[in-house]
């Protein structure tokens, strides 16, 4: 654990650095302050540290765990009875555990602090939150609604809406040029609607509207942001409403399996490694162990982003899609346990 919180020291610093000169170019810009920037960097600590803790840990270890073992304090534990094969459970069960109860305090947290740290960014340069060339489109019912530019979840420009009944005839379209949501109401401002279903075709025009059920400010919540920097309950959400619309899920799917398989990565990420800290490159120095849990972890990172979009492409469920780079890496870890572990101990 001491290993563990010093590299997160230093990662988080390193992070924190880099973030606070790259927002120093919007300082000033609309009402984004030197203020508003410390508490942007502020509540987006907590998602640095979620998204850095598998490395943390990796680096922690090969400096804990080296330590240990090139002063032969593992040998000294063989000796006394306990198997290296005993001495890796054990540690891969404490990895385990630790992952899980930090991924599970960290998420919802973390993900609604970083949210909000955007959406102040976003409201201060008066930024859009969405860089999408078509806007954001949903799906409710028999509505299908596009929104050009989002600002924040309680801030929408240029929304355009088509109603079509049951035999998919296009009834009305409606053009709103602002909507505002305040008191949990959203106040639709410049409002024009064509009635197709009317004969003749009418026209009206509404100075403004207040319509509580416009769009669900949470929906809107997610659909704005990354699958990946989502809550795990906001993903659940997410996929219960493309799958009520009928729409296509695989993307939110993917997200929620690597969020359940993340403790388990994390302590296979620390498997890979267990052979440098055992076999034959024990006695290598703090350095060398960094760089080697370094180099694990870029890999780890690669491969586990490459091969689900690769199987996304292919064709593979999500849950295949995310099991796979972990079964790959188990095999992995094996195959250097037996050539390199074994040989180095004995």
């Amino acid at each position: 654990m001491f290993g563990f919180f010093l590299s997160m020291l230093v990662l988080l610093s390193i992070e924190t650095f880099l973030s606070f000169t790259s927002e120093l170019e919007d300082l000033n810009t609309g009402s984004y302050t030197f203020t508003i920037l410390l508490k942007y960097i502020l509540l987006t600590i907590p998602k640095s540290m979620h998204d850095l803790f598998p490395y943390a840990l990796l680096i922690g270890a090969m400096l804990s765990l080296g330590a240990m073992a090139a002063d032969m304090e593992f040998v000294a534990i063989q000796s006394a009875g306990i198997s290296t094969a005993k001495t890796i459970q054990i540690i891969l069960i404490q990895t385990l555990i630790i992952s899980t109860t930090f991924y599970i305090l960290t998420d919802f947290f973390a993900s609604n602090l970083n949210k909000k740290a955007i959406q102040m960014k976003n409201v201060a340069i008066d930024q859009k939150a969405v860089h999408k060339a078509n806007g954001v489109w949903f799906k409710d019912k028999n509505r299908f609604i596009n929104i050009d530019e989002v600002f924040s979840n309680s801030k929408l420009k240029n929304i355009s809406i088509y109603i079509y009944d049951y035999n998919l005839q296009l009834q009305s379209f409606q053009h709103i040029d602002e909507a505002l949501l305040e008191n949990n109401e959203w106040a639709l401002l410049s409002i024009k609607e064509t009635l197709f279903h009317k004969n003749p075709i009418e026209k009206r025009y509404f100075h403004e509207k207040i319509d509580p059920d416009f769009i669900d400010a949470k929906l809107l919540d997610i659909a704005v942001h990354k699958p990946n920097d989502l809550s795990f309950f906001d993903v659940l959400e997410n996929i219960n409403y493309l799958n009520k619309n009928n729409l296509d899920d695989s993307i939110q799917k993917r997200v929620f399996w690597e969020k359940l398989f993340k403790p388990f990565s994390t302590a296979i990420m620390l498997f890979l490694a267990m052979p440098f800290l055992f076999g034959k490159y024990r006695s290598n120095t703090q350095g060398k162990r960094i760089v080697v849990g370094l180099f694990i972890g870029i890999i780890f990172f690669v491969i586990s982003t490459m091969i689900p979009n690769l199987g996304g492409v292919i064709g593979f469920s999500p849950f295949f899609n995310a099991l796979i780079p972990n079964l790959l890496f188990i095999f992995i870890g094996l195959k250097l346990y037996r050539e390199q572990l074994e040989s180095g101990l004995q």
